[in-house]
């Protein structure tokens, strides 16, 4: 089967620099039942004045540390006084250089093994679970970018320990039609097209009816394909009962807007008044313009509103 482009949906969703957060944030690690290590960190916003608010944020897709990654003081933004939780990926340390190339060759084994949206979720809960049993901070805010929209929406799915948080280009219901969406993104119809069309959805078929198959396709490995080709994302979107925002680009071509749509419509259909869709015309999937520009302050700004209308300190 040809390589699939990672143009679609949880691929890396905006550029990348050197770990220049890496140097301010206190490193920690806690052992899953594996015995494997969770890295994170935490960042202070004040080294004086202790912080009500701890904002997770929670990075897309790709072999990368979340500490390399710079649009993370950008969203930070959505919150300024929050402390910062980052929390890296299985097998993956801030020792990782960064490398854009999703087929590079030193990703480390145990990602490409282990990785998967209910695996980051779990280490997610396990972090905060551990903070929230120290007492450390009144308010937890969340937001996720891509796949990290997704690996959101679980963790709000599964805990009452998020007062709010934000998922943006995260997709609809089936990862299957963003990746077909991002196949044919752009592309005038065509028999080459088709059969690539074609050859996607047998290997998808493949990979979920064979829990044995091992494969490594596009940076992810079996198991990371088979948790996003399963997952059923309006499913979990109904268990979320904290507030939440999810914000889409409408010229988004990793995901499929139609499809998103169709998703918001039926849990508001479904009475989720928890649940609120924010559209922003003419952006793409890292919400930039036709033009180029990035409109990435534009979004943290609202969201940083939104954030603002949804806590109340004198809770919890």
């Amino acid at each position: 089967m040809k390589k699939i482009s990672c143009k679609f949906v949880f691929s890396i969703v905006f550029c990348f620099s050197d770990p220049a957060l890496s140097s301010e944030n206190t490193h920690f690690q806690i052992q899953r039942t594996d015995g494997s290590s969770i890295d994170y960190s935490i960042t202070n916003n004040s080294p004086k004045i202790a912080a009500d608010v701890l904002l997770l944020i929670v990075q897309g897709s790709d072999c990368n540390s979340v500490l390399h990654n710079a649009t993370i003081p950008q969203l930070k933004l959505a919150w300024p006084e929050a402390d910062l939780l980052l929390i890296e990926k299985y097998g993956i340390t801030a020792a990782l250089p960064y490398n854009k190339d999703e087929e590079r060759v030193d990703c480390p084994a145990s990602y490409l093994q282990m990785d998967s949206l209910q695996q980051r979720a779990s280490d997610i809960l396990q972090v905060i679970e551990k903070l929230e049993a120290a007492n450390s901070y009144p308010k937890l805010l969340m937001i996720g970018g891509s796949e990290g929209a997704v690996v959101a929406n679980i963790v709000a799915s599964r805990t009452q320990l998020i007062d709010a948080s934000v998922s943006f280009n995260g997709g609809g219901r089936w990862f299957k039609d963003d990746v077909i969406h991002s196949i044919k993104y752009g592309q005038p119809d065509s028999p080459a097209l088709q059969s690539q069309i074609i050859g996607f959805s047998e290997m998808a078929a493949k990979l979920t009816a064979n829990t044995e198959m091992q494969m490594v396709i596009s940076g992810h490995g079996s198991i990371w394909w088979r948790s996003t080709l399963q997952l059923d994302q309006l499913a979990i979107l109904s268990e979320v009962k904290s507030s939440l925002l999810i914000v889409q680009a409408d010229s988004d071509q990793a995901v499929s807007v139609e499809n998103t749509d169709k998703m918001i419509e039926q849990l508001l259909q479904d009475g989720k008044v928890n649940i609120e869709y924010k559209k922003y015309p003419g952006l793409e999937h890292s919400f930039r313009s036709a033009d180029g520009e990035s409109q990435l302050a534009k979004v943290v700004a609202y969201i940083n509103q939104w954030f603002t209308n949804k806590i109340n300190f004198d809770a919890k």
